[in-house]
C-alpha cells in the first residue's frame, strides 16, 4: 500500500526490511511493491504527495520556467490596440494604413461582419508595390493568407511561445475563441518574455518575503 499510495517502491522495501529485520522478505517484498506501483501509475499519475499539487494546477514535474508560463494566460499578455482591414479594401487603403502603424508586422483582414478571415503583410504585396493600377484594382481579401495561427486569450503562454519557436513568427492575433474569429487583441513575443520576466521577479519577491516572515517567527 505505501509503495502504491506514494509511487516509491524503494523507500516501501527499505522500510518494511528495517521494521522486521528479516532480510528473508526482500524478494516477495519487490514483487508486492513494484506490482503496486505500477498498477497504481496505470490508474492515477499522482501520488500521495503530489495529487494537491495537481488540484492547484501546479506541475512539479516541469521545470519553473514551464510552469511559470502554463500558469499564465494569453489574456493578462495581449495588446488590444489592434488595426483591421476589410476585405474589400484595396492595395492602396492597406500601404496608408502601414505607414500609421509602424509596430506592426501584419493585419487582421476581416469581412462585412468583422470576422478575421484571413491576415496580410507587407510580403503579401511585394509584387505589386510599385504597380499603382493593380494597387487600385487589387482588393486585400484577394492577397491575405488565409490560413492563421491563431489563439484565445484562454491559451497560456507556453502555448504561445511553442507557437513562436515553431512557427517562427512575432505576433499572433489573438481571437475570442476558435470557433469566433472575433479577434481581441495581439500578441507578441516580446511581450511574453515581459510579462514572464515580470512574473518571475513576482514570484522571488513573494519567497524573500515568506523566508524573512519564517525567520521573524521563529526567532
Amino acid at each position: 500500500f505505501l509503495a502504491a499510495s506514494t509511487h516509491a517502491p524503494m523507500t516501501a522495501i527499505f522500510l518494511l526490511v528495517e521494521m522486521t529485520g528479516n532480510y528473508m522478505i526482500i524478494v516477495p517484498v519487490m514483487l508486492t511493491a513494484i506490482v503496486g506501483t505500477v498498477t497504481a501509475n496505470k490508474f492515477y499519475s499522482d501520488s500521495i504527495d503530489t495529487v494537491d499539487f495537481t488540484r492547484e494546477g501546479i506541475n512539479i514535474h516541469e521545470g519553473r520556467e514551464v510552469a511559470i508560463l502554463r500558469s499564465i494566460r494569453v489574456g493578462k499578455a495581449i495588446s488590444e490596440d489592434v488595426d483591421f482591414i476589410s476585405e474589400t479594401a484595396n492595395i492602396n487603403n492597406l500601404l496608408d494604413l502601414f505607414a500609421i502603424a509602424n509596430d506592426s508586422l501584419y493585419f487582421p483582414v476581416v469581412d462585412h461582419e468583422g470576422k478575421m478571415v484571413g491576415v496580410v503583410s507587407m510580403q503579401d504585396v511585394k509584387t505589386i508595390l510599385h504597380d499603382e493600377a493593380k494597387r487600385c484594382c487589387h482588393l486585400v481579401g484577394a492577397i491575405c493568407s488565409r490560413d492563421v495561427i491563431t489563439l484565445t486569450p484562454d491559451h497560456n503562454l507556453f502555448d504561445a511561445m511553442q507557437l513562436f519557436d515553431v512557427k517562427g513568427i512575432e505576433e499572433i492575433p489573438v481571437v475570442e475563441t476558435m470557433e469566433e474569429q472575433w479577434v481581441v487583441g495581439k500578441l507578441k513575443r516580446r511581450d511574453v518574455i515581459s510579462v514572464y520576466n515580470h512574473e518571475v521577479l513576482k514570484r522571488g519577491i513573494s519567497e524573500k518575503a515568506e523566508d524573512i516572515r519564517l525567520l521573524c517567527s521563529s526567532s
